[in-house]
């Protein structure tokens, strides 16, 4: 939990919520993973408190927040990985997320002002290598849209 206070009483004041589940299954040399996370603002917010929805780390697929920024937001992950060779494992995935509708909650509807749907999926497969760092990760993923783009990340997803 977060929680903006004023220094001056016209100041914003707003509170942040947001949570993770996640489930991970062996299956023989593969595993399954799945995980939810959603969060809500309460209160006055500025419009880039708003949860953004889309990205390496949320919806692949989509460009960082491309599917929307919402007050609310919910954003659902399974993958299936697999060793390959060595330090790399493959993956393939499919990832869902919603701003629950309230892209119009959030001050000046930015979201609706850039045509941004609300929500969408996306789906893909990547190879990961194991690094001092933790997991790197390059993905190539489809959107509902029907266009695919590259993602690259460190660590394991959010």
């Amino acid at each position: 939990m977060e929680q903006g206070l004023p220094v001056w009483s016209e100041w914003l004041v707003f509170n942040r919520v947001t949570g993770r589940a996640r489930k991970g299954l062996a299956i023989g040399p593969a595993s399954l993973n799945l995980s939810l996370s959603g969060g809500h603002v309460v209160g006055n917010f500025p419009p880039h408190e708003a949860f953004p929805i889309g990205g390496t780390n949320s919806v692949r697929g989509y460009e960082e927040g491309a599917i929307g920024s919402g007050r609310s937001y919910a954003v659902g992950c399974g993958e299936i990985s697999f060793p390959l060779v060595g330090p790399v494992e493959g993956a393939m995935f499919a990832d869902y997320g919603t701003d629950l509708g309230s892209g119009p909650t959030v001050p000046g509807d930015p979201a609706g002002a850039r045509l941004k749907p609300g929500s969408g999926y996306g789906y893909g497969v990547g190879m990961r290598v194991a690094s001092p760092l933790g997991p790197l990760r390059l993905e190539y993923a489809f959107n509902d849209q029907g266009t695919g783009r590259f993602h690259f990340g460190v660590g394991q997803r959010n």
